[in-house]
This record gives C-alpha cells, sequence and structure tokens, in this order.
C-alpha cells in the first residue's frame, strides 16, 4: 500500500520524534508519531521515508508554524480566561453593592460620601468598609427627635 507523508513535524526539542499525517492511497489518513530509533536511520522505515521526502529545514519550518500558531491558542485562551474572570468579579461586586444598599442604615443614610464610595467601590474590602462606616456613623448620631402629631384643636359649640 503506498503512503504520503503530510506536514511533518517535530513532537519536541528533541527531535526525536516527528508527528505526520500518513495519507493512504485508499484516501484513508492517519496522524503518527514516529520515533527515531537509537541506530538512527538505519532501522526505522518510516522515519528513513519521511527524512528522504523531507529536508531537516522544512521539518523545523513546520514545527516552528505550529509552535506558533500553539502559542497563538494558548494567549487568546488565556485572554478569554481573565475575561471571563474580569466579568465575574464585576458581577459579584454589583451583587455585593445591591446587598450594601439594602442595609436599612446604608439606604437610609443622608451621607452622600460614603454612599458614592460604595458605588465606586473596586473589591469587596471597600464595600464592606464603606458601609460599616456608615452602619457605625448611624449608631453614634443620636436620634432624631420625633416630630410631635399637631394637635387636634377642638372647636368650643357655640351656645
Amino acid at each position: 500500500m503506498a503512503r504520503t507523508f503530510v506536514n511533518p513535524h517535530y513532537a519536541d526539542n528533541s527531535r526525536t520524534t516527528i508527528v505526520v499525517d500518513i495519507i493512504n492511497d485508499d484516501g484513508t489518513s492517519v496522524t503518527a508519531s514516529v520515533g527515531n530509533t537509537p541506530d538512527g536511520e538505519k532501522d526505522n522505515p518510516d522515519w528513513k521515508d519521511i527524512k528522504k521526502q523531507f529536508q531537516t529545514t522544512e521539518i523545523e519550518e513546520n514545527t516552528k508554524k505550529i509552535t506558533d500558531a500553539q502559542s497563538a491558542n494558548v494567549a487568546v485562551q488565556i485572554a478569554e480566561v481573565r475575561a471571563q474572570e474580569a466579568k465575574h468579579k464585576n458581577e459579584a461586586l454589583f451583587a455585593a453593592k445591591v446587598e450594601a444598599f439594602e442595609i436599612e442604615e446604608v439606604s437610609n443614610s443622608k451621607n452622600r460620601t460614603l454612599k458614592a464610595k460604595i458605588r465606586k467601590a473596586t473589591n469587596l474590602v471597600e464595600i464592606h468598609a464603606y458601609s460599616a462606616a456608615i452602619i457605625i456613623e448611624s449608631l453614634t448620631q443620636p436620634a432624631a427627635p420625633k416630630k410631635a402629631a399637631p394637635k387636634k384643636v377642638a372647636a368650643k359649640a357655640k351656645a
């Protein structure tokens, strides 16, 4: 059965294994790892055939193209993971801010400066600290005197 070797490249920096696509004359294909034996090209017929068909520089160029593409894929994946982490962090911050403003002392506070700091907080510690400051402030302020209800004046009946 006749075979064609396509896209050979080294599996690693040791240059003792070549990964190659083998296309058979019946149209089937397989990706194979071809190792170099200790005696070199003498004992492994596939290694010998690949080396006859491709020069070392061609194999090295293919290897560089593949490693560059893999590095680019890794960089894209890292960027995607970082974007997801940032998204999750922002969602958690938003949820924490909403929870902070659900606290009665925070929502009823007149201290616009601290409330703004909660809204602008970039981490959970800031949200907790500013919320705590508002709560402490509300505990240390004297209770506002309650307004007396207007007295009802009864009209005297004229006799």
